[in-house]
Formats: C-alpha cells, sequence, structure tokens
C-alpha cells in the first residue's frame, strides 16, 4: 500500500535525516511485497531476501540521497529490481564456474507436476520482461504509472505486456 504523496514525503525526509523509527516504518510498509516481488524475480525466497536487505542497506548507506525521491514505491521496486539483475548474473556465473569445475550426474529426480510446479514452470517460460511486469504488478502490487517509472517504459507498453503475460499463463494452464 502507498502512502499519501504527503505522507510520503514527510517520510522521505524523515529517512534522510536518519530517523531510526522512519527505517522500521518503511521496512513495515514495503519489505513483505519487495519479498513476494524479489522471490518471483528470482525464484528463490533465499536470495529474495538477500535482495531485500541490500536494497534496505543501500538506503540506509546512502539516506543523503533520499532527499530528491519523488516516489518512495518507485524508488525501492527500481532498486530491488537492479539487486534482483546483479544476484541473477552473480547466480550464473556461479553455476557456470561449479559445472565447469563439477561433472553434473544424472538424476532420476522427476519432476513434479502440482499446481505450483505448474505455475512455477508457466511463469519461468514468460519471457523476462513479462515476468517482470507481472511480478511487479501483483506481488508488488505497483500502478501501471509506477512500472512505467521503474522500467523505463510507457505505461501502455505496461499494461500490453502484463496483459500478454496474463494470456500467456491462462493458455499454460489450461493445457
Amino acid at each position: 500500500m502507498a502512502l499519501k504523496p504527503d505522507l510520503e514525503q514527510v517520510l522521505v525526509c524523515r529517512l534522510a535525516a536518519g530517523d531510526a523509527a522512519a527505517y522500521g516504518q518503511l521496512y513495515d510498509r514495503y519489505a513483505a511485497a519487495m519479498l513476494r516481488t524479489g522471490t518471483t524475480m528470482l525464484g528463490s525466497v533465499h536470495d529474495a531476501q538477500d535482495a531485500v536487505q541490500e536494497v534496505f542497506l543501500a538506503v540506509a548507506r546512502g539516506r543523503r540521497r533520499l532527499a530528491a525521491v519523488r516516489n518512495l514505491r518507485a524508488y525501492l521496486f527500481t532498486a530491488l529490481r537492479r539487486q534482483c539483475a546483479r544476484q541473477s548474473v552473480r547466480r550464473r556465473r556461479h553455476a557456470t564456474a561449479a559445472a565447469a569445475t563439477v561433472q553434473a550426474e544424472p538424476t532420476t529426480q522427476q519432476q513434479g507436476d502440482g499446481p505450483d510446479d505448474r505455475l512455477t514452470r508457466a511463469l519461468s517460460a514468460l519471457p523476462d520482461e513479462q515476468r517482470e511486469v507481472l511480478t511487479l504488478k501483483i506481488d508488488g502490487g505497483m500502478t501501471f504509472a509506477e512500472l512505467a517509472a521503474v522500467l523505463g517504459i510507457s505505461p501502455n507498453t505496461a499494461a500490453s505486456r502484463y496483459r500478454y503475460a496474463l494470456a500467456k499463463l491462462r493458455a499454460s494452464l489450461e493445457t
């Protein structure tokens, strides 16, 4: 849930001043949505927790820059998106290095076919741009205008990516 613009600016000023209670309020207000969004983006609760923690640490460390922030939610989710991208790159590098040093053994484990497994596979099959819009909209509770600000696209583009993602998910889950 977003704060009213005047209350959000008061919170931003308190954060920029280093008010510890304001950091608690910021965390209470946005952490759960950021964790849901990060989990969908990264596919791992543990990695999402790390990403959210890094964002809040960066906010605390760079508190003087907060005075220029006009949309706190967009600012936080932009930072989360960037942190998730950094972690994905690190994870791919680590996986590539591990694969080069250890030969993979074939497994006999079957992939489940429960509702959660089907949804996870359907989400991972979406193009990155559509999955990102979908998770920021649903998990982050963002408006199309906020999505546009976070992703650097128009609100109409955000809305169309969202519609396409929903249509592809429906089609995947109906089969």
